[in-house]
Parts: structure tokens; C-alpha cells; sequence
């Protein structure tokens, strides 16, 4: 009885190491959408949450489509501006261009170099030319979302961590992640 007592409580030890470790390394980090609505209905607005995983971003830089966890700040006019040191705020955006590449919205729909990126309907914005170590992120709820229109590109070190999991609610319990086409909900009241 008292060996397994014994290995329980170093399993528990060990576990409670592991998350702690993998948490501040930024490995695996819980996400909770606080009200957002910028991802709305990829991952719900209203206690809408997800994990993410930093491990892929040590090996590689981020890829158009995916959604990425940013560092940010709220400034006091309230502004938001990605900074890879602020601690305050995480946002969570899809990428939809990357170093070397042009974007614009355009005509209901966001184009780039030339492309249509997706079938989410999208207010004009001017063109924007994305340099080396910088992307352009956006939310899926396009008519309510604060992104890189907003705030203008993304340095890459304020990317930390590849969204792979919405767990919470559990109705909306996916792995999937990509974008639902049509008209985006638009703001969303959690009260």
C-alpha cells in the first residue's frame, strides 16, 4: 500500500513538473479568448478556449492559414500592439501573409500576390507590402476582429506558439481549425 502511495505521489510530482516546465517555456500554453472575438466562430468569444504548442515555431516560422499565438500590449489609449515582451495580453489571429508577400482587401474578399486567401467576406483595406520577419495576421471574424489592419504587421518574435485544439466549450470541441466561409458573426456580446 505504501509503494503505490509512494509511485502515485511521484507520478503526480512529476506531471505537475512537466506542465509547469512545458507552461513557462512557452510549450504548451493554455488560451482563453477573455470576451475576444476576433476568432469568433473558429473558437467561440464567450469562454471560448484552446492550447497551443510552441515547439513548432523553435523549428520553423509560421505558415499562412495557421493560427498563432502573439505577445501584445494595451496601451493606455487601449490600443493594441503585438510586442514580444509584453506579458499583459496574448492574442490569437490567423496568419494570412508572410515575409515578401503583398495583401489587400478588396471586392468582399482578401487577396495575396494576387490570390484569393479565403471565402470570408472582408472589408476593403489598402494594399500592404509585408517585409522580411514580419506577418500580416487576421481574425476570422473579419467585421469585429483587431488585427494587423489595425495594428500593421507582426514581427516575428512576438509569434510564440501554432494554436492546435479549441477545447472548450465542449460542443465545440476540435482539432479542425480552418476558417468558416460567408459573412463572419460579427460583434458579439458575452453578458
Amino acid at each position: 500500500m505504501v509503494r503505490w502511495i509512494t509511485r502515485a505521489l511521484a507520478i503526480v510530482v512529476i506531471v505537475a513538473i512537466a506542465a509547469v516546465i512545458l507552461d513557462f517555456g512557452e510549450l504548451l500554453v493554455p488560451l482563453d479568448s477573455k470576451g475576444s472575438a476576433s476568432m469568433a466562430p473558429t473558437i467561440p468569444a464567450c469562454m471560448g478556449r484552446s492550447y497551443s504548442q510552441g515547439f513548432t515555431y523553435k523549428l520553423r516560422d509560421p505558415e499562412r492559414g495557421e493560427i498563432v499565438a502573439i505577445h501584445a500590449a494595451r496601451g493606455p489609449d487601449g490600443a493594441v500592439a503585438p510586442d514580444r515582451d509584453a506579458d499583459d495580453l496574448v492574442l490569437t489571429l490567423r496568419v494570412a501573409a508572410g515575409p515578401g508577400d503583398q495583401i489587400v482587401g478588396r471586392g468582399g474578399a482578401v487577396y495575396v500576390n494576387g490570390i484569393k486567401l479565403d471565402d470570408i467576406e472582408t472589408r476593403p483595406f489598402p494594399a500592404v507590402d509585408i517585409g522580411g520577419e514580419q506577418y500580416f495576421v487576421l481574425g476570422d471574424n473579419r467585421s469585429a476582429a483587431v488585427d494587423s489592419r489595425n495594428f500593421g504587421p507582426v514581427l516575428r518574435n512576438a509569434i510564440f506558439a501554432k494554436v492546435f485544439v479549441v477545447f472548450w466549450p465542449l460542443r465545440d470541441f476540435t482539432f479542425r481549425t480552418d476558417p468558416e466561409p460567408g459573412v463572419p458573426p460579427g460583434p458579439i456580446s458575452c453578458s
